[in-house]
């Protein structure tokens, strides 16, 4: 019988250490080629929820900045689409490329028609569409008339027509209110109307702006119960005061958080001019020459922004203003100072001045109070992220 040697077991047990060595060693590897494996695929996955979210943060912002600008571009009543492909202003589509991704918005009006409170969600994609990452949130403008007025023209100071003037209230019975004197002047065609009470839709067509006929209430003879002068109250109110009663904050306060177009009175014809859904900012005395204000074309003569067209928008003067050139205004104008309307100037919305108002060299003043065209100046104000209302998931 042969016998095994000591040379020849020490072989034995060296093989057999190799043996497990080399197995310990496949495995080790086995193991860790496997969490490498696991490894690149969760960071390959994170970095695709990191693609898909950045994706809907895109959306998100896109969204907002065509919101803010105005909602409803080709004037039809309803949310266009928010992202514009192909350069004309108009959204077209709700879908969007981000490099290799893309996001996906819907948007949905919170304010009953009124398209000033959106609830906007975007979905992001990564490139393979194997992740997806969803951002919500609650978008609204500012209300940057908060204390709308309740007639056409308000004057801390006097009225003082030279030339001719018509101030019509279809929703109501008043039309001037006036801390000074209120002089109708000479001039057959001034006059102020009211509701008539004769109409066969009265008093209910009071309720939709202009749908009621009007009567004349007063003129150059008569002042009529729609006309107050010498309200004391008002006619001790400063400048900052009378704003502030409007608007809701001092006018240092609202220029800094509200005006979205600040101009100088050299810049106004330009910056003002078809300004849509805005709130302007003129600094110093100004002449407001021409301009149609709140629409998108321009109206010129005795015509009217149409309804698709119209965009209101606030135009405060911290200064006296002045009207040449025929211009027509859609929204509110406010003077921190005193007006001239010497020209043929039209006003749909309302007129107030914490000074007074004149046209003291002629020319025709037509002021149409609305409350629909007020009420739509809620677009105008800044749109800003509801507290509270932002998820991501």
């Amino acid at each position: 019988m042969k016998k095994f040697s000591k040379s020849n077991n020490q072989g034995f047990v060296t093989l057999t250490i190799s043996i497990v060595l080399l197995m310990a060693v496949t495995l080790i590897s086995l193991f860790a080629v496997r969490s490498i494996s696991l490894e690149n695929k969760v960071t390959n996955n994170l970095n695709r929820r990191d693609i898909a979210f950045q994706a809907a943060e895109a959306g998100m912002a896109s969204a907002f900045n065509y919101l803010a600008t105005d909602p409803d571009v080709d004037g039809d009543n309803v949310i266009d689409s928010v992202v514009d492909t192909d350069g004309d202003g108009i959204g077209d589509t709700n879908e969007m490329d981000i490099g290799t991704a893309r996001a996906v918005i819907t948007v949905v009006d919170l304010s009953d028609g009124e398209m000033t409170i959106f609830q906007v969600t975007s979905t992001g994609f990564s490139d393979d569409n194997s992740a997806a990452q969803v951002i919500s949130q609650v978008l609204a403008n500012v209300d940057p008339l908060p204390n709308t007025p309740d007639n056409p023209m308000t004057t801390v100071g006097g009225v003082i027509i030279s030339g001719s003037a018509t101030v019509h209230n279809p929703e109501g019975h008043s039309t001037i209110w006036s801390g000074g004197d209120i002089d109708m002047g000479s001039n057959n065609a001034t006059s102020t109307n009211v509701a008539d009470p004769g109409d066969a839709g009265y008093p209910g067509c009071m309720d939709t702006p202009m749908t009621c006929g009007t009567v004349s209430s007063s003129n150059k003879l008569i002042a009529g119960l729609d006309v107050i002068e010498h309200d004391s109250s008002l006619g001790a109110l400063s400048a900052d005061e009378m704003f502030t009663n409007f608007f809701g904050m001092n006018p240092k306060t609202y220029r800094a958080s509200m005006v979205s177009i600040e101009t100088t009175p050299d810049n106004v014809a330009t910056d003002a001019h078809l300004a849509k859904n805005e709130v302007i900012w003129v600094e110093g005395d100004a002449d407001l020459s021409g301009i149609t204000v709140g629409c998108s074309s321009r109206v010129t003569g005795g015509n009217v922004c149409s309804d698709a067209d119209t965009k209101p928008s606030v135009i405060i003067v911290n200064g006296d203003a002045s009207f040449s050139g025929s211009p027509h205004f859609y929204g509110i104008v406010f003077v921190m100072g005193s007006l001239d309307a010497s020209s043929n100037t039209t006003i749909h919305g309302a007129v107030v001045s914490a000074g007074e108002v004149t046209n003291s060299t002629g020319g025709s003043l037509d002021v149409w109070y609305n409350s629909d065209i007020l009420a739509g100046l809620r677009r105008a104000g800044p749109l800003t992220g509801s507290p509270g209302t932002w998820r991501d998931y």
